[in-house]
């Protein structure tokens, strides 16, 4: 059994990256006060829920990751199925 490190974008390291970033995305969480908290509700004149920039970008690049790997793999079976009709 062989490994082989490629720079190329695979499923595995797509899975890999949203597991990771869903981790940390878990992990951290938002730095200022939530919608729940009244005091900061009423003193914010309107309820903007904001989030730390590290959860932020940890979300969406989890989100990203997930697509990449969702596309990875339906490219994977359109080829795998376009080699299955070409054979005789």
């Amino acid at each position: 059994m062989t490994i082989k490190f490629t720079r190329a974008p695979t499923i595995t390291k797509a899975a890999i990256a949203t597991v990771v970033f869903t981790i940390v995305f878990l992990v951290t969480n938002s730095n200022l006060p939530p919608c729940s908290d009244t005091v900061a509700a009423l003193n914010a004149s309107g309820c903007v829920v904001r989030q730390s920039y590290l959860h932020t970008a940890c979300g969406w690049l989890a989100l990203a990751s997930l697509i990449t790997g969702v596309v990875l793999l339906i490219l994977k079976q359109r080829k795998a199925s376009s080699r299955g009709q070409q054979a005789p």
